[in-house]
């Protein structure tokens, strides 16, 4: 035998423990690490149930009760679990896999409360008056109301609420049904347009219900500084038009902006040296027209800086202004901000705008602490033709999509589910109150799993008793079926009581492992809500309801 026969085996070996080893190298990057093997089952749920948007009374109560009786720590995991939520309401009803209908067991364990701790997003609709502002005003009261009535807060958000009615008279003007959390000592201060601001501090110092001697939100024009405006939202500001067209100087504004941001090195705008540069340049009549209107508006929303400072003359003048400014862009934990664009002057595409702004001023000061905005009656200003509305849509959806890092929650209210079909999809959580549009449960099939998912032949006809349009349809005010895929309602315990648990859930061990958060041996499990959703009845506010309707008699 020749010697290169005899090296074979050895090299064959040699390669065979490399690729050994390599594997196990490889294994260990997609097998559970040794800390993950040695830490308690439990302890891999709590990871998951820490990010879950809803939990119930039951699954809160199961993990405090059992971590009391193993330890005698002073601070139970329980705790750790859930540091802040509020409640929300309660739980009626679940509906399986198409509209099986599972039993719920004892009202105390069925109480549901939103995760005030993580970010999350949500998406309420419903005709007028089945009770979407009311959620919102609940959901709202849950992170901003310390100390907290509904359950625990140790450090409230801040909220940011986008507002905007279509104008008709002073006489009809409806207030943003939020500025009633001021009724408990929640300090909310309302921004509004300054071409309506007499007519609108009227309006929110008036608000009809108010406790005597009850806080009252306070009214300011919104205005923006030079600093809060870069060239995207100038070119946007600008570019505002009522038929979604470009209008014919933005060619030449564009390139002012872009010269601009050669020269200066920044996205920031200095606005004067704008205007001096625009006015330099030869317009047609028909284009300074459009063009001296779009300033107009512009500069009514701008504190413009001179060379000197502001425009007013005197030193202590401008000293006063600039502080007053720097306080209204300030947003403490625990307040509320409105921004109520309410005007006859001001449209829903100038309205998409400048929330577009707000929404980046707001979000600048997140390292301060986590942030809440919500949209209300969004429908009224977020209109998908409207090239303003897709990108304010666009911004709404980056922070969905970036919600974790940026320690935000989102909340759009709505009356029409198909407002933009990409914020169902990535939206958290979907409350749905009573409406009866085919045309908008059509949104909802098309967006939602629990629409879906073992639908029986019959069951697809929306028209059938046992059809989810029909459960919509026949909501009482103030009810509504919630979806929540990673939501957390039930516990199943161990095999022995696994009659009892089936009965309560609707679940066995073996049935719908996916949903499964985290199995424990001879322990319980937390089941995920999954494709099934729930009814709700939403419970009473705390802070005043100022959305009761109004009666003859």
């Amino acid at each position: 035998m020749d010697s290169k026969s005899q090296t074979q085996p050895k090299e064959q070996i040699a390669t065979s423990s490399e690729m050994t080893k390599e594997l196990a190298t490889h294994l260990a990057l997609v097998d559970r690490s040794p800390t993950d093997v040695e830490k308690p089952a439990r302890s891999r749920m709590i990871e998951q149930l820490k990010i879950s948007p809803l939990h119930s009374s039951k699954v809160r109560a199961t993990f405090e009760v059992n971590d009391k009786s193993e330890n005698n720590e002073n601070q139970s995991e329980g705790e750790e679990v859930f540091p802040q939520y509020g409640l929300l309401g309660q739980r009626l009803q679940t509906y399986g896999y198409g509209s099986e209908d599972i039993p719920v067991g004892e009202p105390v364990d069925n109480l549901i409360y939103t995760n005030s701790n993580a970010p999350w997003s949500t998406f309420i609709c419903g005709s007028q008056g089945s009770g979407k502002s009311h959620t919102l005003s609940c959901m709202l009261e849950n992170v901003l109301l310390a100390p907290s009535r509904t359950g625990k807060l140790a450090r409230p958000l801040t909220g940011l609420v986008l507002h905007y009615d279509r104008f008709s008279s002073i006489e009809t003007g409806q207030p943003c049904e939020a500025a009633y959390l001021c009724s408990s000592g929640i300090p909310v201060r309302v921004l509004v347009s300054p071409s309506h601001y007499q007519a609108m501090k009227k309006l929110y110092e008036n608000l009809e219900g108010l406790p005597e001697g009850a806080p009252k939100p306070v009214v300011s024009k919104l205005k923006f500084v030079e600093k809060h405006l870069s060239i995207s939202m100038m070119k946007t500001l600008m570019a505002v038009d009522s038929e979604s067209q470009e209008p014919l100087y933005m060619e030449i504004v564009t390139k002012i902006l872009r010269e601009m941001a050669q020269e200066d090195g920044n996205s920031s705008i200095d606005f004067n040296k704008f205007k001096s540069k625009l006015a330099e340049q030869a317009l047609a009549p028909n284009q300074k027209s459009s063009l001296n209107l779009r300033m107009s508006l512009l500069e009514s929303f701008l504190e413009i800086e001179q060379a000197g400072g502001f425009r007013r003359s005197a030193k202590a003048a401008r000293s006063g202004t600039a502080r007053q400014l720097d306080e209204k862009w300030k947003f403490n934990e625990g307040s509320l901000t409105i921004v109520d664009l309410s005007c006859p002057f001001v449209s829903a595409n100038d309205a998409c705008a400048l929330f577009n702004i707000c929404l980046s001023v707001f979000l600048k000061g997140r390292g301060l602490g986590n942030r809440m905005i919500a949209l209300d009656e969004a429908h009224k200003f977020l209109v998908s033709t409207n090239r303003e509305a897709n990108e304010l849509t666009e911004s709404l959806l980056t922070i969905i999509r970036q919600q974790r890092h940026l320690g935000t929650r989102l909340i759009i209210a709505t009356q029409e589910p198909n407002l933009s079909p990409k914020l169902l999809d990535l939206c958290d959580v979907t409350i749905v109150h009573r409406f009866t549009s085919p045309e908008w449960f059509k949104a909802l099939q098309d967006h939602l799993a629990g629409a879906v998912v073992g639908i029986s032949s019959d069951e697809r006809s929306k028209f059938s008793p046992n059809s989810l349009f029909t459960k919509i349809v026949l909501l009482d005010t103030g009810e509504a079926l919630v979806f929540s895929a990673n939501g957390v309602l039930d516990i199943l315990e161990p095999e022995g009581n696994c009659k009892r648990n089936s009965e309560s859930t609707g679940l066995e061990h073996d049935e719908h492992k996916d949903e499964v958060l985290v199995s424990n041996d001879n322990a319980f499990t937390a089941w995920k809500l999954g494709p099934r959703y729930f009814r709700m009845k939403v419970r009473m506010r705390t802070t005043t309801d100022g959305g009761r309707s109004i009666l003859a008699k």
